[in-house]
């Protein structure tokens, strides 16, 4: 009797590329509950021809596209949510040393006039048995970059995020041996909310007791592009960039007492105000000699509420009434950037 492949067998693993495009040994494994591996194989069919019969189609497909795509969730943790910024937001960011021990600090801010090429990532894809001679299924790509991301928090549950990934045609490998990383994680009760009136003062003024969940998405930025370059696979070129969004999405108590984030984003609403949040999520301190220090991932950026922020009322938790902000990623002429993400974690590389 054979044994059938196991979801919990499945390995997902990544190694960063020197050139993009080609692929270079798998250093690291992506841990989730689910993932989708998508093949894509588009093909010109040849039906409705007039050739005589009554048979769907006459001639073979053409394939004329091919590619990769990877959706990835994954909790949210201090280490792997670097993959999303290198890959999808700016790649030649390395860190610096802010105590004497093992922190390293991590400053993504995508300049708003130039571009950064994104670091490339060679993906692969393992579907295993756990029989006593194990067989695989692999698959690999190469020129694996992020499209797309979004982080969400919400009260009782683990911070999660999700990764939209393409990379370039596939092709059959063999499944690399990689040792289960170390990674390290808060739960949601650990995002705090800020939101002040200047870039400079990102991060200053903490709004408590009135934000129970939230949903921050980035991208489209980075995206492959096609051309008639004589690409045997018929995959992608190149990557591209465009304007970016980051949309921020927070659910909120409602405080009728003056200065409450209802009100007091109504009223920034109304005058079309910018506003300068920051979601930071903490966790724990290093080992000495950096004690003093911990783990964050700060979302950063410049936002107007959108037309549809603060919206909708009636809607209630638990009997107390709630409504929903919006906003929107928007340039700051004085702070000259729109986004920044700020990592603190103890890599001093990734990949």
């Amino acid at each position: 009797m054979t044994t059938k492949a196991l979801k919990a067998a499945t390995q997902i693993a990544i190694g960063v590329e020197t050139t993009p495009g080609t692929s270079v040994a798998r250093t690291r494994r992506l841990l989730t509950r689910s993932a989708t591996f998508r093949i894509i194989d588009e093909q010109e069919a040849f039906e409705g021809h007039m050739h005589g019969t009554l048979a769907r189609a006459l001639l073979d497909p053409l394939t004329v596209r091919t590619g990769t795509e990877l959706e990835l969730p994954l909790d949210v943790d201090f280490e792997n949510i670097l993959l999303p910024l290198l890959a999808g937001v700016k790649g030649d960011v390395t860190p610096t040393t802010p105590g004497t021990g093992e922190a390293r600090l991590w400053t993504f801010t995508p300049s708003p006039t130039v571009v950064v090429a994104p670091k490339t990532y060679s993906l692969e894809w393992v579907e295993s048995d756990f029989a006593a001679a194990p067989t695989n299924l692999a698959r690999l790509a190469a020129y694996g970059f992020c499209t797309e991301f979004e982080l969400s928090g919400a009260i009782n549950v683990a911070p999660t995020m999700t990764l939209r990934m393409v990379a370039r045609k596939s092709a059959a490998s063999t499944k690399t041996t990689i040792a289960l990383p170390t990674l390290t994680r808060a739960p949601s009760a650990r995002w705090n909310l800020f939101l002040d009136t200047t870039w400079a003062g990102l991060g200053t003024t903490q709004k408590t007791g009135q934000v129970y969940g939230f949903t921050y998405k980035f991208g489209p930025y980075i995206f492959p592009q096609f051309y008639l370059d004589g690409r045997a696979d018929a995959d992608f070129v190149q990557h591209e960039f465009g304007p970016r969004v980051a949309d921020l999405t927070l659910d909120v108590a409602i405080d009728t007492q003056a200065g409450s984030l209802p009100a007091a984003e109504m009223t920034a609403k109304d005058a079309k105000t910018k506003r300068f949040v920051e979601l930071r999520l903490d966790g724990a301190a290093f080992v000495t000699p950096d004690t003093a220090l911990a783990r964050f991932i700060k979302l950063q950026g410049a936002y107007h509420h959108a037309a549809d922020s603060l919206q909708d009322r009636g809607s209630d938790r638990d009997g107390n009434l709630v409504v929903r902000m919006h906003l929107q990623s928007v340039y700051d002429a004085t702070g000259a950037a729109d986004v920044r993400f700020i990592i603190q974690n103890n890599l001093a590389t990734y990949g």
